[in-house]
């Protein structure tokens, strides 16, 4: 046995096997819901984003004890083209 290869293949029982897959299938669908909620939230989160962005060109952050900074226009992160992805 190598350092990689340190799976010991073995047969499983089929009852392990099926709660396996009803296992995977459950959870699969459990993403398939956060997905969706995630997407539908894009116009809110949009907005958030645009209000945060907004704020720290007005009023700045802290960036030491009570001393504030403004970001300038050009330092302001761009939207990305892709969508939002959800990762579990």
């Amino acid at each position: 046995m190598t350092f990689r290869n340190t799976r010991i293949e073995r047969e499983l029982p089929q009852e392990v096997r099926e709660w396996l897959e009803e296992e995977v299938a459950e959870q699969e669908e459990r993403y398939r819901k956060i997905v969706a909620e995630m997407e539908a939230l894009d116009p809110t989160r949009d907005q958030w984003y645009e209000e945060f962005l907004e704020c720290i060109q007005e009023h700045g952050f802290n960036m030491d004890g009570d001393q504030r900074v403004k970001i300038p226009e050009h330092d302001l992160p761009v939207k990305p083209e892709r969508k939002h992805k959800v990762v579990y």
